[in-house]
């Protein structure tokens, strides 16, 4: 359907079809946000999920008496970080 400025913003069926045209949109707006928001939320989930696990592995290789620079390298992360861990003596249950 193939309508003219004048019909799109002055008649009935013109202003109909502008109406559902941007109600369509919007929708497929919705979806698209919705959509990238579950894929962000379970990309964070996963890395929270791997961090939580990289503290746990570090504490516990803490206990074992392995120096940090090798906690570091063995959970891929920085003497800094696993050091932070250490100080705070964080143990997420």
């Amino acid at each position: 359907m193939i309508l003219g400025l004048y019909e799109l913003k002055e008649t009935k069926m013109g202003v109909e079809f502008m109406c559902h045209e941007m109600e369509k949109i919007y929708s497929e707006g919705i979806e698209n946000g919705i959509e990238k928001g579950i894929a962000k939320g379970i990309e964070q989930g996963i890395e929270q999920g791997e961090l939580k696990k990289a503290r746990e592995t570090a504490l516990s290789l803490v206990e074992m008496g392995l120096p940090v620079e090798k906690i570091a390298k063995a959970v891929r992360l920085s003497v800094e970080e696993v050091q932070k861990w250490i100080d705070e003596g964080v143990v997420e249950q």
